[in-house]
């Protein structure tokens, strides 16, 4: 190859015209320009252009109720009566700070709830909208702020971290796992000092989930609010959606959907404060709520016995295996075996094999009645436990037998 074709080929390669090579006709360049012209804008770019769909920010924040606060950064608040409704159940309960199993002293919280970029986590995931609400004498004030770009994500995070009262807890809905974490990431990437690490943090998806978790399918919070409070959401957007949502608006001016993530995150947080006041409610009274017994007295097992023990005894004519079990354990406890006793021998009978250790134990130790024992203690398994009980039961009986 010459040098003359190989400079050819390269001018060809680069989109110059070759020496020596015709140029394309005027007719087919204006063909092609035609064509060009004809394909839609959307197509060329990539993306959709509706310019009717497009919000400026000042009028997004006119859409939500909110107004722009700084480059970027829209706050929205709201107060909201403490005497309507939500399903069946009144706001007017919220005027009293629920004390939940555990909980010796009253403090006030502060119900916090985020949407993402992701669900997933991580630190390239930030909280584009963040919500909070607050309990004061008339009413539930919620505020919440929404960023329309990545550079607003710092006014966001300390806009925040400001409105949060110093006395406070966090309490919200499977925050301590998400929300928490999340923020808690952002505010250290972005070196910016915040409290959200060392507040006080109720998760609210744990005492439902030791309440509900084997009497509903999940413990989802919109299962929370059917099952609950009775309250069913119209044309909610999943939450899965919201990153989307937020994404359309910063590509293409798209706010429909990003109106509507405001609105949920809204109803999260109203909901969030209903159901701490009306899991108080199911606490006190479980069969109306239908909460789970054996839960509930597991809970109250680990931080306060004598309720435990008075909540089993109270339905004992309804209690499973499980609760039973654990309402003899209490009476073991305190010592109270006449009580203990016949709840094992009841559970014996159905071939519970902890029962039937516990009267072996019983007769062994405590009545001193050996030869009950050593029938008891014929019935277990047969581990390594049980062998050396059996042996140590049988030189008794010899000793007995012998004197």
């Amino acid at each position: 190859m010459t040098l003359k074709s190989r400079l050819s080929q390269l001018q060809a390669q680069a989109g110059a015209t070759p020496t020596g090579v015709p140029s394309v006709q005027p007719q087919v360049a204006a063909s092609l320009q035609n064509r060009l012209g004809h394909l839609r804008p959307e197509r060329l770019q990539g993306r959709t252009t509706s310019p009717q769909n497009k919000l400026s920010v000042e009028a997004l924040a006119q859409a939500v109720k909110g107004e722009v606060i700084s480059e970027g950064l829209i706050r929205i608040e709201a107060c909201l009566p403490l005497n309507g409704e939500l399903g069946i159940r009144s706001l007017n309960g919220l005027r009293d700070i629920p004390l939940l199993p555990g909980e010796t002293e009253v403090i006030p919280g502060v119900y916090i709830d985020t949407e993402t970029t992701g669900l997933s986590g991580g630190s390239g995931t930030l909280a584009f909208l963040a919500g909070m609400a607050v309990i004061e004498a008339s009413h539930l004030k919620l505020t919440q702020w929404l960023i329309t770009c990545f550079a607003a994500e710092s006014a966001l995070l300390c806009a925040l971290e400001q409105a949060i009262p110093a006395s406070h807890r966090l309490i919200s809905y499977n925050g301590k796992s998400y929300d928490a974490p999340l923020l808690l990431t952002r505010f250290r990437l972005l070196g910016l000092p915040t409290s959200v690490g060392t507040r006080e943090h109720l998760d609210l998806l744990h005492p439902v989930r030791r309440l509900f978790s084997k009497r509903w399918d999940d413990c989802r919070l919109v299962t929370l609010e059917r099952q609950l409070l009775g309250f069913e959401r119209k044309d909610d957007l999943p939450g899965s959606e919201a990153p989307e949502a937020w994404f359309s608006y910063l590509r293409h001016g798209n706010a429909r959907q990003l109106i509507r993530v405001v609105e949920h995150n809204r109803q999260d947080i109203l909901s969030l404060a209903v159901a701490h006041a009306t899991l108080a409610e199911a606490i006190a009274d479980p069969l109306r709520h239908k909460a789970d017994l054996y839960g509930l007295a597991r809970w109250l097992s680990e931080v306060n016995e004598p309720k435990a023990l008075a909540l089993l005894q109270s339905h004992q004519d309804r209690l499973c295996a499980d609760s039973s079990r654990l309402l003899a354990h209490l009476f073991r406890r305190t010592e109270r075996w006449m009580a203990a006793v016949p709840i094992w021998e009841a559970l014996a009978k159905q071939g519970c094999v902890e029962s039937i250790e516990r009267l072996a134990k019983y007769h062994e130790h405590i009545s001193k009645d050996l030869q009950v024992a050593w029938q008891y203690c014929a019935q277990l398994p047969g581990s390594t436990a049980d062998r050396h009980r059996q042996k140590r039961l049988q030189e008794k009986l010899k000793k007995k037998t012998a004197c």
